[in-house]
């Protein structure tokens, strides 16, 4: 629903004067007055001899309008800048975020930047201030309220000189904002319109506004509609949505569709209502940029996948024949005197900015008069050669490197993985210029810590991940984007209960709750974080007085649980490795009599076979091992005893291989709080302990919990009774085999149902 300022006709009175925010009166820039005679112009256009140096216009950069004494343009992060035709230098244009930066129209040297306003909530688009320049005479910037009033208030489209073309969404209008002299005045271009804007390609008196499916044409001078031109429907879903562009010349109106999946050049003599339609080609999504000049269409293919590729090239309206001028160009403007200013490569020049104008002989031709600097690599296309990545092994590494291979190094990378079945993805950009993605085998890639979502940042699970890349080569040729599959694998870890390779906790609390709190290790932080989504928030769980992580016991490649219930019987829960909500099966019973240990510890595989085994001491202080059997019906071989005195331990950490031999490790605490490391031995047995230190009676839990910083070494975790959590990172070193603690929140704090955390494990 719109709001109510559309529902009702706000009358328009000319003559409103818009907010100045300047010193002195506004006068009517210098370019926009009387323009200067066409051959003082074309000699201060091509002033300089040897073509402009504008290296800041490769890869990615971008023209936004050409006037009499130089050319807008923006780079590919975003600056704006004007460049001089006389001297080659550049001015950055100044903007905040919301800023939009626009010409003032072919030939003008008029520069606007308007904040556009996009509230929270709000129903349209609009813009709030703009900030006129004359790029010419180098004046302070005068500045512009369009919101300070109903009557001025919408949405800056495009400016002729001094002419703002303003589309009113909320109220359906058009309108035209004249800032020369010292009060400015609005007019409203006919009535009410359906969907209005005002389209880019404009001439000094002329422009066309969009109404839906129509294009209207406007005389600037009187406001009037001098003509009508109907465009054929967009084709409907699945087909590719595409752009329709509108092309203005003082001869000829034009607009592209698409008609039987074909680009088609519609085109009309202006006050004539025969309209002729031209296929363009090609048959698929690809974006064009050109425009009319005289009685030629300059235009060539910018994105997409097209084959073969359209070069950029003049079509001539009145007998079809055609003039190669560019071997691609990805933007084309509209310049001063029946000139076209174009972004583009050549075999013979390079990438650079070149003129296009009308010879003697009624021909056009492409002149270039400002190079990017780069290396000639000639106009031969991209082509992707191969390399992609099929398998990426994340096993104890911070980060894996994907890389492609082109036909050349020189260009620019965007890479989006996208999980299967899944919105998980992950997107960047790789720049080479900027010293990193160019490898020594000649492949384009970086080095991806394993990671999906930018915006909340969690570790990649485990399977199926599809990837597409699109190369963007800085001569300026086409882009070309390929796409294919890899798979994401890592070896079950003890602590990884969703299959995505970072360590999991799972927490209790006092009223049965059970949380799974999943992790990621921050590099800019160098922390262990939990995820904002990881809690599953499972009732019941106060039935049982242990409930332990046993690593993968039972052979589905994800850890499990086993617990004890208060009659002693010891029940196994199998991790299903899903991401969703419930991570285990339904329990299956181990056996009765478990009451009698006093520490139960799994996770370390002890025996060397690969599974995850169990220890336990009993109130005589005898040590018990369970090997596993990888059945879920009996996970267990019968116990058998490795050692006795242990009951001067009130705690036992399974914690993986720490110190780099090949069997599981085992950390016990005395009642005197001091730490003891016992080395596995791989037979079911232990190396004689040696002391790690005191005060670790501050923890109500030690936990085992895996590879939490990615270093491939298994890392210790402590939660203190009043919920103060810590990591200790592993080092590999038996004598020293924890590095100093750091802080961490996962498992801190309170449970998914409001309670206080009582267990973690």
């Amino acid at each position: 629903m719109r709001n109510a300022l559309s529902r009702r006709r706000v009358p328009m009175s000319v003559g409103v004067v818009l907010a100045v925010v300047a010193s002195g009166p506004f006068l009517v820039p210098a370019t926009a007055a009387a323009a200067p005679a066409p051959a003082a112009v074309a000699q201060q256009a091509r002033a300089a001899t040897a073509p402009l140096k504008v290296p800041f216009l490769t890869s990615g950069g971008e023209l936004v309008s050409a006037g009499r004494t130089g050319f807008l343009s923006e780079d590919a992060d975003g600056t704006a800048r004007w460049t001089r035709y006389a001297d080659g230098v550049s001015k950055v244009i100044e903007r905040r975020e919301g800023d939009h930066v626009l010409g003032g129209g072919a030939g003008s040297d008029i520069v606007v930047v308007a904040h556009e306003v996009n509230e929270a909530g709000a129903e349209e688009f609009y813009t709030s201030t703009v900030k006129v320049f004359d790029m010419a005479s180098g004046a302070a910037p005068v500045t512009l309220d369009l919101n300070a009033s109903q009557e001025t208030h919408g949405f800056l489209d495009a400016a002729v000189g001094s002419t703002l073309l303003v589309t009113d969404h909320a109220r359906q209008k058009l309108k035209l904002i004249d800032i020369s002299g010292g009060r400015p005045t609005v007019r409203l271009v006919g009535d009410s319109y359906y969907e209005p804007h005002w389209m880019p390609d404009t001439l000094s008196d002329t422009a066309v506004a969009r109404n839906y499916d129509e294009d209207l044409v406007i005389d600037l001078k009187t406001g009037q509609r001098v003509g009508t031109y109907q465009l054929a429907p967009e084709p409907a879903w699945p087909k590719p949505y595409v752009p329709r562009s509108s092309f203005l010349s003082p001869t000829h109106v034009g607009w592209t569709e698409r008609t039987d999946d074909k680009l088609v050049l519609a085109t009309a003599v202006r006050g004539q209502d025969e309209v002729v339609r031209t296929p363009l080609g090609p048959d698929d999504s690809t974006t064009i940029t050109g425009g009319l000049l005289g009685d030629w269409f300059l235009w060539g293919a910018s994105t997409g996948n097209a084959t073969p590729w359209h070069a950029f090239s003049a079509r001539s309206l009145k007998d079809g024949s055609t003039v190669k001028l560019l071997d691609h160009a990805t933007h084309a403007v509209k310049g001063p005197d029946g000139t076209f200013l174009v972004l583009g490569t050549t075999a013979a020049h390079g990438a650079g900015v070149y003129r296009v104008a009308v010879g003697a002989d009624g021909r056009p031709s492409a002149e270039l008069i400002a190079s990017t600097g780069e290396p000639n690599d000639g106009a031969t296309p991209l082509a992707y050669v191969g390399g992609a990545p099929v398998t990426v092994d994340l096993d104890g590494v911070a980060k894996a490197r994907l890389s492609w291979k082109f036909s050349t190094t020189r260009a620019d990378l965007t890479v989006e993985l996208r999980r299967k079945g899944s919105w998980e993805r992950f997107e960047t950009v790789v720049r080479p210029a900027s010293g990193s993605g160019a490898h020594p085998d000649g492949s384009l890639g970086f080095d991806w810590a394993g990671e999906v979502e930018q915006w909340a940042p969690r570790p990649a699970p485990n399977g199926a991940y599809e990837w597409t890349v699109t190369a963007r080569p800085w001569n300026g040729m086409p882009s070309v984007t390929t796409s294919g599959t890899l798979t994401v694998t890592r070896s079950p870890k003890a602590h990884d209960f969703d299959d995505d390779g970072a360590p999991d906790l799972v927490a209790r609390d006092g009223n049965g709750y059970l949380d799974q709190i999943g992790t990621r290790w921050d590099d800019a932080t160098g922390r262990l974080v939990p995820l904002d989504n990881s809690t599953s928030g499972l009732r019941g769980w106060n039935i049982y007085d242990r409930v332990e992580a046993a690593g993968d016991i039972a052979g589905t490649n994800a850890a499990d649980l086993v617990t004890r219930d208060r009659d002693g019987v010891l029940w196994l829960h199998r991790g299903t490795g899903s991401q969703n909500r419930v991570g285990y099966e339904s329990r299956v019973r181990i056996g009765g009599g478990w009451n009698t240990y006093t520490e139960l510890a799994g996770g370390s595989d002890l025996t060397g076979d690969g599974r995850a085994d169990l220890v336990a001491t009993d109130r005589a202080g005898e040590l018990w091992l369970y090997r596993a059997t990888g059945s879920t019906t009996a996970p267990f071989e019968a116990r058998r005893r490795i050692g006795h005195g242990w009951g001067i331990y009130n705690q036992l950490t399974a914690v993986g291989n720490v110190a780099g031999a090949p069997a599981g490790d085992l950390v016990a605490r005395d009642k005197a709080g001091v730490l003891w490391l016992y080395l596995g031995r791989g037979d079911g047995s232990y190396a004689p302990r040696t002391r790690i230190g005191g005060g670790w009676n501050a923890y109500a839990d030690v936990v085992g919990i895996g590879d939490g910083n990615k270093d491939g070494r298994p890392d210790l975790y402590g939660r203190t009774a009043a919920g103060a959590a810590y990591f200790y990172a592993g080092t590999g070193d038996w004598k020293t085999p924890f590095k100093t603690r750091t802080t961490t929140e996962a498992g801190a704090g309170e449970s998914w149902g409001g309670n206080p955390v009582q267990q973690v494990s």
